[in-house]
C-alpha cells in the first residue's frame, strides 16, 4: 500500500475545518521559531462540486539564519503536489497566497464556464464596449494553472548585434540595418531613456522615441551621441509609423545633427540660462540678422522663442513652458548664437529674490525614517497598501492637472523544473537594478502577492514599455545572485487616459496585458495592443 513519505519530527497541528485564520498562520510560525529546525504542519480540507481538496502549510524556521519558510502542499498520496514555497517574515503575505490558492479552484471553474459561453449573463451589469471588451480580455487570459505558465521569450536571448553609439552612430547603424535588408527590433538606451525601431528586410516601419514616433522620432534620435543598442532578430510590430524611407530621413537630419553638436560645443546644456546679448535691439535689426546669417528657420518662432528669454530661465524652464522637438528648437537656438544674439550662463543674468533667502535644512532622518515606515521590512520594498494610496493620488493630479500616468505590473520566477518565488536576496537585487534604470519620482511597490508594480507619474504607455525593455536588461544580464538560475518574467503596462479614467480598470488592464505576456512569446505586452475577443 502506498503510504505519503511523512518528514521526520515533523509538529502536526490540529486539523482545521475551515480556512485558515491569522491567528492560525501566526500560531504555526511562533512554534517553528520556538522549535528551530523542525517543521511545523497547518492542514485544512476545502469542498466544491468537484470534490474535496486537501491542504497542507509546512514552515520551518532555520537554526542558523533564523529565516522562515513556507511550503503549501496541495491533495494527497500520489496526487500531491507542491503548489508553491516563499521565504517571508510576513504573516498577512502568507494568509494572502493560502487564500489565494484555496479559493482558486471554484475561480477556475467559474473562468471555464464564462470562457466557454456557458452564463447567460457573460456582460450583466456592464456598460459600454471598453467594459465588455476588458472582461472578455480577462476570460481568455485566466488558466487553472498553479503557477504562472511562462515560454521562453525571444526577447530573453541574446542579441543578434549590440555596440555603442559612440563607436556607431545613428547614422551608421541604421544604414547598416537597411543595406544588410534584416528583419528586427532595434532597441537603444542611454541614461535618462530609450527607443525602439522595427524594421522588416532592412525597411524602416516604425520607430518609437519618447511620445514620439515615426519620422520625428528619427530625427530626435540622429542626435544621440552616445548610448548602447541591441538589435533582435525576426522580432515584429504591427504598427507603421514611418513614412519615408531611411536614407531620405537621415538626408534631412543632416542639418539637424550639425547644428545640434554645434549647440553642444557651444556648451548648451538644458541647465544652461540663456540670455538677451542686447536687450535693446529692434525688431528689424533681429530680422536683418537672422535672415543674413542665420541657418533656414521659421521666423516667427525666433521671434517667439527671443522674446521669450528673460535671463533667469534655463533651455529646460523654456521648453517645459512651451513643448518643442529638437526638429523645431534646436534650428531656432544655433541662429542666436551663430548670430550673436544670447549668451549661455550656468547662472541666472536677474538675481532670484529667492536667492536672498536662507535655505531651510530638511530633517534627513526623519525623512529617511518616514520613507523606512512605507516599506516591506522583508524587502525594502513599497508594500502594497502604500502603493494603493500613492495610486489614488497620482489618479487625484490626472483629474486636476490632466497629466497622463502609466503602471507596469509584473512577475519574476526563478526557472528550474519549477517556478520559485524569488529568494530575499534576489529580490533586494532585483530592487536596486530598477532603481538605477528608474526615475525617483517613479515607485517600485509591491502588488497583491507575489506580483511588483511601477507606478509612473507623467508618463504614456509607450515610455513605460521602454523602461520595461530596459529593467528587462538589467534583470536578465546577469544573475540576480551568484550562481543564481534563469528568470521568468512577464510585464503589462497601461495607463490613464490612453486605456481608460479608472484606477480600477487601469489596475485590471494591466494585469490583463500581464497574463498575456506570460503564455506568449514577449514578455512586455501592452494593454491598448491586446485584440478584444470577438463576440
Amino acid at each position: 500500500m502506498y503510504r505519503p513519505k511523512q518528514v521526520p519530527n515533523t509538529i502536526h497541528l490540529p486539523r482545521l475545518t475551515a480556512l485558515p485564520g491569522l491567528d492560525d498562520v501566526t500560531k504555526a510560525m511562533q512554534q517553528a521559531r520556538d522549535r528551530a529546525g523542525t517543521p511545523v504542519e497547518l492542514s485544512w480540507h476545502t469542498s466544491s462540486n468537484y470534490g474535496v481538496s486537501i491542504y497542507r502549510l509546512v514552515v520551518t524556521c532555520s537554526r542558523e539564519t533564523g529565516e522562515v519558510t513556507w511550503n503549501l502542499l496541495v491533495g494527497e498520496g500520489r496526487e500531491e503536489v507542491q503548489a508553491w514555497t516563499y521565504s517571508t517574515g510576513d504573516i498577512a503575505l502568507v494568509l494572502n497566497l493560502v487564500l489565494s490558492e484555496s479559493t482558486s479552484s471554484m475561480q477556475d471553474a467559474a473562468n471555464q464556464s464564462f470562457l466557454l459561453g456557458e452564463s447567460n449573463e457573460r456582460n450583466a451589469g456592464m456598460a459600454g464596449s471598453y467594459s465588455t471588451s476588458l472582461m472578455g480580455l480577462q476570460s481568455i487570459t485566466s488558466s487553472s494553472t498553479k503557477l504562472p505558465v511562462f515560454q521562453a521569450s525571444r526577447a530573453l536571448r541574446a542579441p543578434t548585434m549590440e555596440g555603442t553609439l559612440e563607436d556607431m552612430p545613428i547614422p551608421t547603424l541604421l544604414q547598416s540595418i537597411a543595406m544588410g535588408k534584416m528583419t528586427g527590433k532595434l532597441t537603444i538606451t542611454n541614461e535618462q531613456t530609450g527607443a525602439e525601431l522595427f524594421f522588416v528586410e532592412g525597411e524602416l516601419v516604425h520607430a518609437q522615441v519618447l511620445n514620439l514616433k515615426g519620422d520625428l522620432a528619427i530625427m530626435e534620435l540622429v542626435t544621440w551621441d552616445s548610448g548602447r543598442f541591441f538589435f533582435y532578430r525576426d522580432e515584429r510590430t504591427d504598427q507603421k509609423t514611418v513614412a519615408k524611407r531611411v536614407d531620405a530621413i537621415l538626408m534631412e537630419s543632416v542639418t539637424l545633427l550639425d547644428q545640434s553638436k554645434f549647440l553642444l560645443d557651444s556648451g548648451l546644456k538644458m541647465e544652461s540660462y540663456i540670455t538677451k546679448k542686447d536687450a535693446a535691439l529692434t525688431e528689424a535689426e533681429f530680422e536683418e540678422r537672422v535672415k543674413k546669417r542665420g541657418a533656414p528657420c521659421d521666423i516667427a518662432l525666433q521671434k517667439q522663442f527671443y522674446l521669450r528669454l528673460d535671463g533667469n530661465s534655463t533651455l529646460f524652464d523654456i521648453l517645459r513652458e512651451r513643448p518643442m522637438v529638437k526638429k523645431d528648437w534646436v534650428p531656432v537656438l544655433f541662429n542666436m548664437l551663430k548670430c550673436d544674439l544670447v549668451s549661455l550662463s550656468e547662472k541666472p543674468q536677474v538675481k532670484d529674490k529667492a536667492s536672498l533667502l536662507e535655505s531651510t535644512a530638511l530633517d534627513r532622518a526623519a525623512i529617511d525614517g518616514v520613507i523606512r515606515s512605507l516599506k516591506r521590512s522583508d524587502t525594502g520594498i513599497i508594500s502594497y497598501p502604500v502603493f494603493q494610496y500613492f495610486i489614488e493620488h497620482e489618479f487625484s493630479r490626472f483629474q486636476f492637472y490632466a497629466n497622463p500616468f502609466s503602471v507596469i505590473i509584473f512577475e519574476i520566477w526563478l526557472m528550474g523544473e519549477k517556478l520559485e518565488a524569488l529568494p530575499v536576496q534576489a529580490t533586494a537585487e532585483m530592487a536596486k537594478r530598477i532603481g538605477n534604470v528608474k526615475r525617483s519620482i517613479d515607485t517600485l511597490a509591491h502588488f497583491e502577492t507575489l506580483n511588483y508594480a511601477l507606478l509612473l507619474p507623467n508618463t504614456e504607455t509607450a515610455s513605460a514599455a521602454i523602461l520595461a525593455h530596459r529593467i528587462l536588461e538589467v534583470l536578465t544580464g546577469s544573475a540576480l545572485v551568484p550562481g543564481g538560475r534563469k528568470l521568468a518574467v512577464a510585464f503589462g503596462i497601461a495607463g490613464i487616459p490612453e486605456d481608460c479614467r479608472d484606477v480600477g480598470l487601469l489596475l485590471s488592464a494591466a494585469k490583463v496585458a500581464k497574463n498575456v505576456a506570460q503564455r506568449s512569446e514577449f514578455p512586455i505586452i501592452m494593454f491598448k495592443d491586446l485584440q478584444a475577443p470577438q463576440p
